[in-house]
């Protein structure tokens, strides 16, 4: 089976200075893969360039190839908005619009046209389900989405991002402002979500890399150390400097 995501040989510079150097790694399908590394090494980085939310930085240049499913994304024809329609992000910090639960829901939907095929009710329960938030929500979809807890609040920007119906999620340490209870509900939609999405998720805690993932990658100062399978990366590394920052020894 072809990867969702193939990437080769990406170097990335933010204005002279590089990044990110030749990385290269294939994101496999309805998985969930994990990137670790200490901060600054280029988790955060890399994950954008997979739907080219870097663009919005002046200076910024990425050479190489990504290519998801057939498409060559930084191909220069590549529909932006499509692309962020196929690859979602849920950002570090919740981030809900200052409007109603179901106006936030149904904002991607109604911007890209999608709820003439299909009423937006539907479409904003879905999604909700989807982000097992529905039951905490459904008695009032018209309260402001910032009275939601934090935890209420990361699961609805999900759904938010999976009402547009991507077919790859990215999210980038969403869980870092969370307690540990609201912390293990997303890893649990995570779980849910796998069957039907890949994800890919930026993560300082090895922990959750090791509980939620599929893969891991290793990154350190730019480089792609070690991606492979998670249980081998936190037991088995092939790469000593993986061992030293998984047991805790550096980083």
């Amino acid at each position: 089976m072809k990867p969702k995501i193939s990437v080769r040989g990406l170097d990335f510079y933010y204005g002279l200075k590089k990044a990110l150097s030749d990385i290269t790694l294939d994101i496999e399908s309805n998985n969930i893969t994990a990137l670790i590394g200490p901060s600054g090494c280029g988790k955060s980085t890399f994950l954008r360039c997979l739907n080219r939310m870097n663009d919005t930085i002046a200076g910024t240049r990425v050479e190489g190839q990504v290519m998801l499913d057939e498409d060559d994304i930084y191909a220069p024809a590549t529909d932006i908005v499509e692309l962020r329609q196929r690859v979602g992000l849920v950002f570090q910090k919740p981030n809900p619009f200052p409007q109603s639960v179901f106006d936030n829901v149904a904002f991607g939907p109604r911007v890209l046209g999608m709820h003439r095929e299909r009423g937006l009710d539907g479409m904003v329960e879905e999604a909700l389900r989807r982000a097992v938030l529905w039951g905490e929500v459904r008695d009032d979809l018209k309260r402001p989405a910032l009275s939601l807890s934090l935890g209420e609040q990361q699961r609805l920007c999900i759904a938010r991002t999976l009402a547009v119906r991507p077919e790859v999620i990215l999210m980038d340490e969403p869980c870092s402002a969370l307690d540990p209870i609201a912390t293990l509900e997303i890893e649990e939609v995570m779980q849910t979500l796998r069957s039907s999405y890949t994800i890919v998720i930026v993560t300082h805690n090895m922990q959750q890399a090791a509980r939620v993932s599929d893969r891991t990658g290793f990154f350190w100062l730019g480089e792609l150390v070690e991606f492979d399978e998670t249980q081998k990366v936190f037991t088995r590394p092939a790469n000593s400097l993986t061992e030293e920052y998984v047991s805790g020894r550096v980083g």
